[in-house]
């Protein structure tokens, strides 16, 4: 049976190293974090800010898997999931245009061999959003840099008051993302992606028409949720929004992932 071996063997690796991550870099304590009585970590303790009142996001974050049949609270978006993006939404898909449709539908016929993960390429911000493989946020006033343990990607939001660039501008991998605060929420939009990226293993696409839009809220110390807004025409008949949840990991550091060594999955790809 043919399988989708870049995905999976992404998975399993992640998997593999999850637990022993102080392995790969010697034990080290996260400092302030907010403690129990027991002196256990309080991950519903209070939000850490920036000197400018901002709640900080800064932290190492892993995707916090819950069940699919998992009721979500009254008025949030249903949750994201890695493989169907739209498996929570009513009618356990999301809202595609028929040529879109008929592109995933294709993908998924052929086993998700295409995905740009398991060719060790970015794999784009959706799927990243719900990779198994953690994330690190490092934020100042101006800008939010982004470092996935996943194919070592790097993003950046610039939160220093830039416009969004004009349509004409060269698509990147990652798109191009500006911020700002409303409240304690802090709002990304993201625009000019690359034409047909792909928003989960299945393969929903995304146009270089299409935007979005992310709502980064740190409602306590150990937890993070980001609802997800795609905008995108060309491939949906309405824009959608899906929730991902994350939470704080703690006294550890990402791990060197370099996907192309000793990569062994693309001689079994079928022709």
């Amino acid at each position: 049976m043919k399988r989708f071996l870049g995905c999976l063997g992404l998975i399993a690796v992640a998997g593999v190293f999850s637990a022993p991550v102080s392995a790969q870099w010697p034990a080290y304590p996260t400092p302030n974090v907010p403690r129990t009585a027991d002196g256990e970590p309080d991950l519903e303790g209070p939000v850490p800010r920036m000197p400018n009142g901002k709640p900080d996001l800064s932290g190492i974050w892993e995707n916090e898997r819950g069940s699919r049949d998992e009721e979500p609270p009254p008025g949030t978006p249903p949750r994201a999931t890695f493989f169907n993006l739209g498996a929570n939404m009513e009618g356990g898909q999301l809202p595609y245009l028929d040529w879109a449709r008929e592109l995933r539908d294709e993908r998924v016929a052929n086993d998700s061999k295409d995905n740009p993960d398991a060719h060790c390429l970015p794999m784009g911000l959706m799927q990243l959003h719900m990779h198994p493989q953690p994330r690190k946020i490092i934020q100042t006033d101006d800008l939010i840099v982004i470092l996935y343990e996943g194919n070592s990607g790097i993003r950046q939001i610039f939160l220093d008051g830039r416009p969004l660039p004009p349509p004409d501008v060269l698509p990147w991998w990652y798109g191009y993302s500006v911020g700002h605060w409303e409240g304690d929420t802090l709002v990304v939009e993201t625009v000019r992606l690359k034409d047909l990226g792909w928003l989960d293993v299945n393969g929903s696409p995304i146009t270089s028409e299409g935007r979005m839009i992310e709502r980064f809220t740190r409602p306590d110390y150990g937890h993070l949720h980001i609802d997800v807004t795609i905008v995108d025409p060309k491939a949906y008949s309405e824009p959608f929004t899906v929730r991902v949840n994350q939470r704080i990991m703690l006294d550890t550091e990402l791990i060197e992932f370099i996907c192309n060594e000793n990569e062994k999955s693309s001689q079994h790809y079928d022709p």
